[in-house]
């Protein structure tokens, strides 16, 4: 796809010079000393030779073909450079040069005049404002870049919108024992996009593990469908600048009050499979063990230690992240118990004793490999100078090396021992200094291990009446729907609701009352009120005719001058309370969002959002996920809440959703979800448009 790119079979710079400040000398010394193994072509007007290279006037006086230009000349200069280049048959230009569209109209100008250029020819243009690409890969060694950081081979690739975050994500790499396969960082992206440089190496054979950093996402669409592809064969770890959006318009709805992160981000990493993360650091750690280990098929981790404090640490940071220090199956207590001191703990943790010997280690991995109960492993090690700790660091790695589950392993030790670290790793074994460290990053890996191995999404059939809906939005110019359509909307998608009936004067609401039961709710319906209980206008406990007649009366007469209609509904007894909203972005279209509801909702803001159509798995994995799970569960004899029926709900609201993107912002608030099989029913409902343009 772009593998004359990554692979040229021969590379020009325009710029080279023999001025060791500048770019164009920088990217061909980098070209020279890290091997690459295809000709380079300095092109230098004013200089005969650089760098002990013959040097080229332009690069039509290459006298063979020439795959990759770097340029790095006044940005003026470019165009021309790339007429030449276009001549010449070239089938990338890397543009190191800025002064482009980061800069204002006169540089997205001449960005657009370069792009012409190249369409021309059809050159491909990477960048322009960028730093440029590279290849570790054995039989190419490209380093098509101006930085300076050590070219350590690997299996990690790394994407970056940002020139300054890719270089640390590689330095620190080197400096954790582990290299990279392909690097890119690709500025402006006027024509290669960040898209395509992702499905290039989502499709490398020597990609194991992706490092992503963005800013922005040019075509969010499109690179959820490339991300989603990827995600299913090889983990793709990533950080994203700007997570704050200060700069968020107004919003009338709780679910757009929420909104405040940057939500669109993490719906659509979430839909994609893509594990994002808070500090490089910690992505990092855990691109290291995917990149060498097998992906755990569960949550279940086992720990070997040789003391108890640091393990109990690893324990404690596991299990509140979500893991499952697993309960080992009855015979492989008992091997351990035959084959290890009898001092020794054979239960989960399992304690080797400090005085354990490399034959002790090598049984209880083994066991615990075995161990059907058992999905991931990790050795808690503390060097202890009177045993064998180059035969214990031997058989970790040997172990390392044929693994069927994922092994990491914390080593806490002293300058001394240093080299044990090196001879772990040699097996392919992470290992990290703190046991913190190490439980996150099975954390990390448990994490992709459900994208990895989830099950097909599926979408279940609804029968909803479009029909009766596209009569309803058809009738409203724009901003929100009254309470009665909004309720007809959820009727027409088979979304349950308090029974509701509308109330224009006296007379209306003796006759709604007769097909009501008490106590009832009595509420203003007006755009004016969009809160209504902050603005006055709900009445509880409505317990018979006269409360009634006297609430309504001085209701009318809050409202009167906003010429309101009023709704009334039955009360529905006890349940919990949640919110279903939808909030539909310019970026990516409808988001939804689920949580505990009510009038406090943006306090407690303990809310899921993702991406627009749900699936089963989405809408379940959005309720386990909000921290008040328990509550939904039932806790201390309570009975807990329908989630089938809002399962249903979270699915129904997302068809709607997709269906007329019309709608704006929703909110279902509060959602009164009863006992298991008593079902769920909105009780509130917001419905604002687009205007009908």
């Amino acid at each position: 796809m772009l593998d004359r790119l990554f692979n040229p079979r021969a590379v020009a710079v325009i710029g080279a010079s023999n001025n060791p400040l500048s770019i164009g000398h920088i990217v061909l010394k980098n070209l020279l000393e890290q091997g690459y193994t295809g000709p380079v072509y300095p092109v230098n007007p004013k200089s005969p030779e650089v760098l002990s290279l013959k040097a080229y006037k332009s690069v039509l006086e290459i006298p063979g073909e020439v795959d990759l230009v770097n340029i790095s000349i006044k940005n003026t200069f470019v165009p021309m450079a790339l007429e030449e280049c276009g001549q010449k048959g070239v089938k990338y230009a890397i543009i190191h040069t800025a002064g482009f569209k980061e800069t204002g109209v006169q540089g997205a100008a001449l960005e657009n005049q370069i792009v012409s250029i190249a369409q021309r020819y059809g050159l491909r243009l990477y960048g322009p404002n960028s730093q440029g690409v590279e290849n570790s890969a054995e039989g190419v060694r490209l380093y098509a870049n101006f930085t300076f950081t050590p070219f350590t081979p690997g299996n990690i690739s790394i994407l970056a919108q940002s020139g300054g975050v890719g270089e640390v994500l590689q330095l620190q790499l080197g400096k954790l024992g582990a290299g990279f396969h392909m690097y890119a960082s690709y500025g402006n992206e006027c024509d290669v996009s960040m898209n395509e440089i992702l499905e290039h190496f989502g499709q490398d054979e020597g990609t194991r593990v992706i490092l992503l950093h963005v800013e922005t996402l040019r075509d969010p669409n499109s690179f959820l469908e490339v991300a989603r592809r990827i995600t299913r064969a090889k983990p793709i770890l990533a950080v994203k600048s700007g997570r704050t959006k200060a700069g968020l318009k107004a919003v009338s709805s709780h679910t757009g009050a929420l909104m405040e992160r940057d939500i669109t981000t993490d719906v659509i990493f979430k839909k994609a499979g893509i594990i994002r993360f808070d500090t490089q650091e910690e992505m990092l750690q855990s691109a290291i063990a995917l990149s060498t280990q097998p992906v755990p098929r569960g949550n279940r981790v086992a720990l070997i230690t040789n003391t108890g404090g640091p393990a109990i640490l690893a324990v404690d940071h596991a299990v509140l992240a979500g893991l499952e220090v697993t309960d080992l199956e009855p015979k492989t207590s008992s091997l351990l118990r035959e084959r290890l001191y009898p001092e020794a703990a054979v239960r989960n943790p399992v304690d080797v004793l400090a005085t354990a010997t490399p034959e002790h280690y090598d049984v209880a991995i083994e066991a615990l490999m075995k161990d059907p109960n058992v999905d991931s492993i990790l050795i808690s090690f503390i060097t202890a100078q009177f045993v064998d700790l180059e035969g214990i660091a031997a058989k970790v790695a040997a172990w390392g090396r044929k693994a069927v589950k994922p092994l990491v392993c914390v080593l806490m030790t002293i300058a001394k021992w240093e080299h044990l670290v090196t001879a772990i790793r040699g097996g392919g074994v992470p290992v990290y200094e703190y046991p913190e460290t190490g439980a996150r990053a099975l954390v990390n890996m448990t994490r992709y291990g459900r994208v990895k191995y989830r099950p097909e999404s599926t979408y279940p059939e609804l029968d909803p009446d479009r029909t009766a809906v596209e009569r309803i939005l058809a009738a409203c110019p724009g901003g929100h729907l009254s309470q009665a359509e909004a309720f007809a909307v959820l009727r027409a998608y088979g979304i349950r609701a308090a029974e509701t009936r509308r109330v224009g004067d006296a007379e209306q609401l003796k006759t709604a009352a007769a097909e009501l039961r008490f106590p009832m709710v009595l509420k203003v319906d007006t755009p004016a009120a969009v809160h209504k209980t902050e603005a006055g206008g709900v009445v509880l406990g409505i317990g018979s005719e006269a409360e009634l007649i006297r609430a309504f009366a001085e209701m009318e007469a809050s409202f009167r001058e906003h010429a309101a209609a009023f709704i009334l509904q039955e009360q529905l007894g006890d349940a919990v309370e949640t919110i279903v909203g939808v909030n539909n972005t310019e970026a990516v279209g409808p988001i939804l969002m689920f949580g505990l509801g009510g009038v406090l909702v943006e306090a407690i803001k303990d809310v899921q959002f993702r991406l627009a159509p749900l699936s089963r798995q989405d809408a379940q994995e959005m309720i386990r996920s909000i921290k008040a799970h328990t509550i939904l569960e039932g806790v201390r004899g309570a009975a807990g809440a329908d989630i089938d029926s809002l399962i249903d709900i979270l699915l129904r609201v997302s068809r709607l959703a997709v269906d007329f993107p019309r709608i704006v912002e929703l909110d279902l608030n509060p959602v009164f979800s009863f006992p298991p099989g008593e079902g769920s029913r909105a009780v509130d409902v917001r419905v604002r448009l687009a205007d009908d343009t």
